[in-house]
């Protein structure tokens, strides 16, 4: 029913499935990094080190970005099927009444 105002569910979930995807990707990287080497300059090792908490804690914003986005795309595929068994239950049926007769 709701798909007649141009909802397509399939995409949403793929959409949402891709998403997921794109976290698991960004997690798994994060995980897979390694402890920095001493450079042999402390001014070196500080950039570095500060490069990378910046980066993880911008990795970590980012996941939980996407994951925002798939739940709100979770949440639109949640809402469709609701205003679709709401719409659909609001129909006529083509079920004689069972009650008065206008004739």
């Amino acid at each position: 029913m709701a798909t007649g105002f141009g909802f397509d569910r399939d995409a949403v979930v793929e959409a949402a499935r891709q998403l997921t995807n794109v976290r698991s990707e960004l997690e798994s990287s994060g995980q897979q990094t390694s402890r920095l080497a001493p450079t042999g300059s402390n001014e070196v090792d500080v950039a570095l080190q500060d490069f990378t908490t910046a980066a993880t804690r911008h990795q970590t914003s980012l996941v939980a970005a996407v994951a925002a986005a798939t739940a709100r795309l979770d949440g639109v595929v949640a809402g469709h099927a609701q205003l679709d068994s709401s719409l659909g239950s609001q129909l006529p049926t083509n079920q004689p009444s069972k009650g008065k007769t206008h004739e």
